[in-house]
């Protein structure tokens, strides 16, 4: 028979004794010194190392920006050196989703062999290279060949830099910081579109702009540390000892003398970690609900990326001959802006409320974009183009909470093979996508095809924020059984 009687009352008793224990747990672990990892993260205040932690990954962000959001900016250029017609086109904007795709599926063996730091020294080199070839393709099809394998050397790296991030911050800001490193995107936009401006036709500068970006990227990533989350899960505990005691040092926060313990320091190969998340019912439905985040952003956010400073063109400045700059700029800024007001809410309105304004609230701009433009009235156009700029202050939202809603809910021991898995199916997405919609884009209008991606945003609204399975704003992040304890 059971030692707790059932119904409400057992039940309440239940939880009293369960509460009771963490309590006296806690209590005993602060009376013997003893630390989780993740509690001597979250222990540290922040300070310097935080700060050079986050100047890194803005760092990082802008060059990625930068090897992204070129490729709409090459498309006159490739016109006019290789005489592509619109399907060539197509062909080359989804070259780099596919690599993104296979640098999605090999991240999370590398990250896990090589760790995430290990990764990034392995993989940037390979990247700028790539980068400096690519320039140098004399057709489309070498082209669209090094550009794929430049896109997997991308992916690999967003990847492992994103988990890398992650795994160093406290629970109390992490939101915060998460949001803070997103200001690299619209700054390494704005370095593509000065370029645009500046080079015209010459897609070749796009491509050397990117190798340097690597190599800075490796510069700066061969004196950062080893996560010290992952070095726990695999085990290497001395390793963990010491990046802690530098952090702790870096902020000057006392001297970390704490051993470092493993708990279990049998850690998952690869096939478990994939059985794991996928025979684990929870992880499984977690998993599902990432994948399907992911396909709508690209479905809405990587065709407006791709597609957007033409429609842009067509709508607010017909006839021009080449992109507007200068519209372009001014709705860089607008997600700039939407970023900072990100780092000061986040944490506030949590991941649904982000998907309200990144899927809702953006869509309902970009519809009343539509209809102010097509109004013909040139009264009205100071306020189309004020839209199209809130419209692209809301862009960050959706993808940034995304992210990390990916990365707060699974556990450190599959957290780089669930976001590798949903990655993978982002891309794919993003490629047939971007097949499809190129079918269209030359058919339809300006305005009708933003009215269908605002349609769609507001669809992926409703079903990020009806459905999602739990909140992780201000939640700790999850740990593994493989997870080491400092005392």
């Amino acid at each position: 028979m059971s030692s707790q009687p059932d119904g409400p009352t057992g039940h309440m008793i239940g939880r009293k004794t369960e509460d009771a224990d963490m309590e006296e747990e806690a209590l005993f672990r602060e009376k013997s010194g003893r630390r989780t990892v993740a509690e001597a993260l979250d222990d540290l205040q922040i300070g310097h190392f935080h700060v050079l932690h986050l100047l890194r990954m803005v760092l990082a962000w802008a060059i990625f920006s930068m090897t992204q959001e070129s490729t709409p900016y090459m498309f006159q250029g490739l016109r006019l050196r290789f005489q592509a017609d619109e399907d060539r086109i197509a062909t080359f904007a989804a070259a780099f989703p596919l690599g993104c795709a296979i640098g999605a599926c090999v991240a999370s063996p590398l990250l896990d062999h090589s760790g995430r730091r290990g990764t990034l020294l392995n993989i940037l080199p390979c990247a700028a290279m790539l980068s400096l070839a690519a320039g140098m393709a004399p057709n489309m099809l070498v082209l669209n060949i090094l550009r794929m394998l430049q896109a997997v050397a991308f992916s690999v790296a967003i990847t492992g830099m994103s988990a890398w991030y992650i795994e160093f911050l406290p629970t109390s800001t992490r939101g915060m910081l998460m949001a803070a490193y997103s200001v690299g995107w619209p700054i390494g936009r704005a370095i593509v579109i000065w370029t645009a401006a500046w080079v015209k036709e010459d897609w070749t500068q796009f491509m050397a702009l990117a190798a340097w970006g690597f190599v800075v990227f490796f510069t700066s990533m061969y004196y950062a540390h080893e996560s010290p989350r992952f070095l726990a899960a695999s085990g290497r505990a001395a390793d963990a000892a010491r990046v802690l005691k530098e952090m702790y040092q870096s902020n000057g926060q006392g001297v970390w003398e704490h051993r470092i313990q493993i708990a279990n320091s049998d850690g998952l190969d690869g096939r478990s970690r994939f059985r794991e998340l996928i025979l684990v019912k929870e992880n499984r439905n977690l998993l599902i609900f990432a994948m399907s985040l992911f396909v709508m952003l690209a479905s809405t956010t990587v065709l407006l990326d791709t597609w957007g400073p033409r429609l842009y063109r067509d709508l607010l400045a017909p006839g021009a001959s080449g992109l507007p700059h200068g519209i372009l700029m001014l709705f860089n800024l607008g997600d700039f802006a939407g970023i900072v007001l990100s780092i000061l809410v986040i944490d506030h309105i949590g991941r649904c409320g982000s998907f309200v304004i990144g899927f809702i609230v953006q869509g309902c701009l970009l519809f009343l974009l539509t209809l102010l433009s097509s109004s013909g009235a040139s009264s009205l156009h100071a306020f189309a183009v004020a839209c199209g700029t809130l419209s692209s202050a809301c862009r960050c939202f959706a993808w940034e909470s995304a992210q990390m809603w990916t990365l707060e809910v699974f556990p450190t021991q599959i957290r780089a093979t669930a976001f590798s898995v949903a990655m993978t199916v982002m891309r794919l997405a993003s490629i047939l996508s971007l097949k499809v919609s190129a079918q269209y884009i030359g058919i339809l209008d300006a305005a009708n095809s933003l009215r269908i991606l605002a349609a769609l945003l507001l669809a992926s609204g409703l079903f990020s924020t009806l459905l999602l399975p739990k909140e992780t704003a201000n939640v700790p992040m999850t740990e593994a059984d493989a997870d080491v304890k400092a005392f």
